[in-house]
């Protein structure tokens, strides 16, 4: 048995949704549609655009075009980060979501995972974890497509805990639970 307590903060929390809304491998396909649509509706307006005028600075009028978009494309990650930041700021202002960022118990059991706070308790038998994922700040064992219990890494401070974690991952949690499918 292995029991972690901690509080999670506003930044484990936006690394969570960050992570599940668009950075993990399983949302690859999500950001390529992503990435396709804007491109496509941007070279149908650019075109559109540039056909409209009819006159010789066609080319000028790509390379503008060109700049733009290659600006728009490199500021899309940090559009993303700063709407999942504003929506997570959102939600942690709201008083009914309070209980988000306080103190946490995480007990894993051969049975299964207790995951309690100070308004609630939920068990969870290992087959219900349907997924694993990791980010440099916390472990995410997902019960479905978007709702985890996430664990920070700094929840787990000594080297005896983190082999004893890593042995508990590798023990209950099927292979399958590490490698998303792409959508």
């Amino acid at each position: 048995m292995l029991v972690l307590k901690y509080h999670l903060t506003e930044e484990e929390y936006f690394d969570y949704n960050y992570y599940t809304a668009w950075a993990s491998p399983e949302k690859k396909g999500y950001r390529v549609r992503y990435y396709l649509r804007v491109f496509v509706l941007y070279a149908v307006v650019a075109g559109l655009f540039i056909y409209s005028r009819h006159n010789q600075q066609w080319l000028w009028d790509l390379i503008v075009f060109g700049i733009i978009a290659l600006i728009y494309f490199l500021l899309v990650p940090w559009l993303i980060r700063k709407s999942i930041d504003r929506r997570v700021k959102d939600t942690l202002r709201q008083t009914e979501n309070q209980h988000i960022l306080n103190a946490a118990e995480v007990t894993f059991m051969e049975s299964g995972i207790i995951d309690k706070d100070e308004s609630s308790e939920s068990k969870y038998a290992w087959d219900a974890i349907v997924r694993k994922g990791e980010t440099p700040l916390c472990y995410y064992l997902y019960t479905n497509s978007y709702h985890a219990i996430v664990i920070p890494r700094r929840a787990v401070q000594n080297p005896a805990d983190r082999k004893e974690l890593e042995r508990i991952f590798d023990t209950y949690l099927p292979l399958t639970s590490e490698f998303g499918t792409e959508e």
